[in-house]
């Protein structure tokens, strides 16, 4: 309606507001009938499916130590630090060592790399768990960069010298050419420029990326302390070179080439990353949304975060102030400078021994007939086929831990095996809580209402739960069927169209039961 049409005085504004109004007066009119015309509110409770407990036999013992401290001072699930920690010896490793998972087909290696993540609610400590797991590896490139600014320093020395030598090259030379005897030699520089060693990175475009990747061949360990903005950025219109990138790097072995205009041809004739951050359940259900239907985020990125942890959150705390152990700490950061020293031009080349080999034959039999059979669904079906490198790449890191440079043994395989047995509950909690994303909505919204979301004005349109864009309720369809669940639990009624008094198409208007402020307080 435009405002020409209006009457003496009013805006569209101030006759929304005279509509909502009046639609709040009829609401209260039914309300008011009191407490015995509503029924006790169900409580709605997130079910999803159960995950393994963490064993921490599963770790190197090289690295148990300090997953056991940091999980301890931290008060965080023990799956926390493990799971970064094998992910830091993942990021470190990349393309400094290979796997031949067959005995005898030497066309099928795999690179160790792995992406994951730890999933849980915002102020579990994500960040500072990560944060301490990966110090050691932040200590290795901070010394690398001190020893670039000394190199860089000496070519600079060596450069001006050699630019003053060629000076004095140039006067003899013509003077050679005036007087036709015979030219000196030209002097060369023996040095080159030198390139700067990198192990992480929190936030590159691809190009840069790419760039780093050129100069470090093991590839880079991508550290993003929320997961949510980077699969936002891929979901950007223009991006999708970007998001392309991403999935060549995941395989740790596939040429990559960027031109550009002004910047010339960038190849990587090996692009490799890992990855790893934190991210909360509801903004992953919220990109599971759309990545798990048949749409342009379908397409199998998810699928590619193999280390995806999703642990219980342990309802009991203790006040927890120690001195962090500095021998668990030493322990890992040995385990990591002896992989990081590796040479990453010259990769080692590792194959399971005897009886690891027969281990992973009748592990990747029986895998490879459950993602041919009928029972998985389409998303862990995608999810398990990623695990045929997963296996080799877990026990390829934990022998590397153990100081392997040749053979896999079989309590490495066994190990890996246990992993992958470990990780997939987890996978299977993953792609549960996209199920039923109504229910998860109408959760998400019944703590708005529980918390006090409009308390006291007795009832709320449609469009006002829109507009506050919370996670999990930024659309009228995903919001329409949240109301239908509340409604069948008896949180929220709604109202006839037919009694609005809305201007226009009439408003959706839902009572709020006012039971919820007794059966809720305090919580």
């Amino acid at each position: 309606m435009s405002e020409a049409f209006l009457p003496d005085g009013y805006t569209l504004d101030s006759l929304e507001k005279l509509s909502a109004d009046a639609e709040r007066i009829i609401a209260g009119q039914h309300i008011f009938k009191g407490f015995s015309d509503w029924p006790e509110p169900e409580r709605l409770a997130e079910s999803l499916p159960d995950v393994a407990r963490f064993d921490l036999d599963l770790m190197p013992t090289s690295l148990r130590p300090v997953v056991k401290d940091v999980a301890e001072r931290m008060q965080v699930p023990m799956d926390f630090p493990a799971v970064v920690a094998i992910e830091t010896l993942a990021g470190l490793t990349n393309r400094r060592a290979i796997i031949q998972p067959k005995r005898d087909d030497n066309t099928w290696t795999v690179v160790p790399n792995l992406w994951g993540g730890i999933i849980a609610p915002p102020g579990m400590m994500k960040s500072p768990v990560i944060s301490s797991i990966t110090r050691p590896a932040r200590m290795i490139e901070a010394e690398w960069r001190e020893e670039h600014r000394m190199a860089e320093s000496s070519y600079r020395v060596a450069n001006e010298l050699h630019e003053e030598e060629v000076k004095a090259w140039r006067a003899l030379n013509q003077t050679a050419i005036k007087k036709a005897t015979p030219r000196p030699s030209k002097p060369e520089l023996m040095l080159e420029p030198p390139a700067l060693r990198r192990l992480i990175t929190s936030d590159a475009t691809f190009e840069s990326l790419q760039d780093l990747q050129s100069e470090n061949p093991a590839g880079i360990f991508v550290l993003r302390d929320e997961l949510t903005g980077w699969l936002a950025g891929l979901e950007r219109q223009g991006r999708e070179g970007e998001r392309s990138f991403y999935l060549e790097c995941w395989n740790g072995d596939s040429a990559f080439t960027i031109d550009r205009i002004g910047r010339g041809s960038i190849h990587v004739a090996h692009t490799c990353i890992s990855l790893f951050g934190g991210i909360q359940p509801a903004r992953l259900r919220a990109y599971l949304a759309d990545a798990l239907q048949d749409g342009p985020s379908n397409d199998g990125l998810m699928q590619r975060f193999q280390l995806l942890v999703w642990p219980d959150l342990q309802p009991e705390w203790k006040y927890i102030d120690r001195i962090p152990d500095s021998a668990a700490m030493e322990s890992a950061e040995s385990v990591y400078r002896r992989v990081a020293a590796l040479d990453e031009r010259n990769p080692l080349r590792l194959q399971f021994d005897g009886e690891a080999q027969l281990l992973f034959e009748q592990w990747f039999t029986e895998l490879e007939q459950r993602i041919r059979g009928d029972e998985l669904s389409p998303a862990m079906q995608a999810h398990l086929a990623k695990y045929r490198s997963l296996m080799p790449s877990l026990a390829l890191l934990l022998a590397i831990a153990d100081g392997a440079t040749k053979n896999v043994l079989l309590e490495h395989a066994q190990r890996a095996c246990d992993w992958c047995d470990y990780l997939e509950t987890h996978a299977h909690r993953v792609y549960a809580s996209q199920a039923k994303p109504e229910h998860h909505a109408a959760i998400a919204l019944s703590r708005k209402l529980a918390k006090g979301w409009k308390r006291g004005e007795d009832s709320f349109t449609l469009r006002e739960v829109y507009r506050n864009k919370w996670t999990g309720l930024d659309s009228a369809i995903t919001i329409r069927k949240a109301l239908q669940v509340l409604e069948e639990c008896g949180w929220v009624r709604a109202l006839d169209r037919g009694e609005t008094c809305s201007v226009g198409r009439p408003s959706e208007v839902y009572l709020r039961n006012p039971r919820i402020e007794v059966a809720h307080a305090g919580k």
